[in-house]
């Protein structure tokens, strides 16, 4: 999904929502054991625990109670942080648990939380995913972007190299895109006028953004420059790998996927600020 697609609309939202986390039930139905075991991008989880971590944050957001579960801390040193305790809560509970139950406690919180989703005023704030409250529109973009980032981290683990043109991938493509002005002005830090031009490119399609900094360090997207100091070219697959904290920017992988010129501290300085993942 290297084209940018229209904004939805909410009830639209919904449905991709839905399809995103069903897509996750679709790939892992025929795995075998060996493949659900897989290691995944996130440190210490496997398919498995991919699984269960999308389970526990729908019905986190779908106010169920939490697991009362103290997961042993000694045995999960990637866990160091708050943030990432919380998360191994429900991921540790489940582990040892049989892999199709997974999906069918997957496709279960599905069904209870969209009457829930499909009964919230357009306008309705809702506890957000950094425990900030925020529309729901902005609610759906970043589960939807965070589910899809899960699917390939899926599909990483086990080599399947799909996933790059669903509906989930066109929104999670407009999050990277609308987080990019962020990125250009507070992560790299990129002085006042300073431009970049980023180009995305997929089989058959090419998608170019530029984006500048104001005096105060503010960044915004903008319409074409005519000199951009950094021009930064890379692949969907490579693009979304960095921009979801994947990827380590000396991995080997990357080396035929991504060539940036122009200023080279602030193209170096790119590379490793586009990560928006916690």
């Amino acid at each position: 999904m290297a084209n940018e697609p229209e904004p939805p609309a909410l009830a639209d939202l919904i449905d991709v929502w839905q399809e995103s986390l069903e897509t996750i039930i679709a790939v892992c139905t025929p795995l075998s054991d060996d493949q659900w075991q897989a290691q995944t991008p996130c440190p210490g989880w496997t398919v498995a625990d991919i699984v269960a971590h999308v389970i526990d944050l729908e019905q986190f957001f779908g106010e169920e109670p939490r697991p009362d579960h103290e997961p042993d801390w000694d045995s999960l040193p990637h866990a160091t942080s708050d943030f990432g305790r919380f998360t191994e809560v429900g991921v540790d509970v489940r582990r040892g648990r049989d892999p199709q139950e997974l999906l069918v406690e997957l496709q279960a919180a599905i069904d209870r939380r969209r009457p829930q989703l499909e009964a919230l005023p357009a306008d309705e704030k809702v506890l957000g995913p950094t425990g900030t409250m925020v529309t729901l529109d902005r609610f759906l973009r970043v589960r939807i972007f965070d589910t899809w980032a899960h699917e390939q981290d899926i599909r990483w683990a086990i080599g399947d190299n799909g996933g790059w043109n669903s509906n989930p991938a066109g929104i999670a493509f407009l999050h990277m895109l609308n987080a990019l002005p962020y990125v250009w002005g507070r992560n790299v830090k990129a002085p006042p006028g300073s431009t970049l031009r980023l180009t995305i490119i997929a089989p058959d399609l090419e998608h170019t953004v530029y984006v500048t900094v104001d005096e105060d360090g503010r960044g915004s997207r903008i319409k074409n420059h005519d000199h951009p100091d950094v021009l930064a070219d890379m692949t969907w697959a490579a693009y979304a790998r960095l921009s979801c904290g994947r990827v380590a920017v000396d991995d080997p992988w990357l080396a035929d996927k991504v060539e940036v010129t122009g200023d080279a501290d602030l193209g170096a300085r790119l590379i490793t600020a586009l990560a928006i993942t916690p």
